[in-house]
């Protein structure tokens, strides 16, 4: 079952892109619409994955969470992300992200039964501790106003397009750099840079299985913080 939706990749799937003809280089309005179609992937069925996130932090013993996350399909272009970690005091953390066609996604952080009314508002809050902010799973950054491809590059082998998303305000991030794939629209890469212009966040896919494209292992490392989330699903048992 391949997965092709906006809030898994580009991070969940590498669905085959249309031509382009080549996206022109610090061309805004170039920029802009490959954002565009970006936010306009959508799922085309529901689906539901199992697997771990790994918080790595200095001096401290690497935390095992599992996880489970679910895409559902909805009527007029809509669809919804949960992803839920149960803790290791037993509770359980969840994240729905609701998508429109683009339009910014909209969240909903629950843990156990009480919600969180701050993430209305701000969503650089953390999920389950590890260092993915809301903003990442959602892919915010995409619904920025200022979207730029600056350069074409190799990464992993393969031809990307970096896109330098800029929001209206700075939040976490002043700006995140994208390399998106040119031929399958995947998100090889992303990285992240405060208000000063330094390095925060570092995102990379670690593993991709080659039977079906979807990604078996991500990492969002803190490189002031210096810690890192791996993000493993599992797939064998499908």
């Amino acid at each position: 079952m391949r997965i092709a939706s906006l809030c898994l990749a580009m991070m969940m799937s590498f669905a085959a892109r249309s031509p382009a003809g080549g996206v022109p280089i610090d061309d805004p309005v170039a920029g802009e619409k490959l954002a565009r179609e970006l936010r306009g992937m959508q799922p085309q069925e529901n689906a539901e994955l199992t697997g771990t996130l790994r918080i790595s932090k200095p001096n401290s013993l690497e935390r095992v969470l599992p996880l489970r996350m679910k895409v559902t399909v909805m009527p007029a272009g809509k669809w919804k992300s949960v992803y839920e970690v149960r803790l290791a005091n037993g509770g359980v953390e969840s994240l729905a992200i609701l998508h429109a066609t683009n339009q910014p996604p909209q969240y909903e952080l629950r843990r156990g039964d009480a919600v969180d009314a701050i993430v209305a508002t701000n969503s650089t809050a953390p999920f389950a501790g590890s260092d993915f902010m809301l903003l990442d799973l959602g892919l915010e950054f995409l619904n920025w106003p200022t979207q730029i491809v600056i350069a074409k590059e190799m990464r992993k082998g393969r031809g990307c397009d970096v896109l330098e998303s800029r929001p209206a305000r700075t939040n976490a991030y002043a700006r995140v750099l994208s390399w998106i794939d040119q031929e399958t629209s995947g998100l090889l890469m992303a990285e992240g840079y405060d208000a000063r212009g330094k390095l925060l966040k570092e995102f990379e896919v670690n593993s991709v299985d080659k039977a079906t494209g979807r990604v078996r292992k991500m990492e969002m490392r803190n490189r002031q913080e210096k810690t890192g989330t791996r993000l493993q699903f599992e797939f064998d048992k499908e």
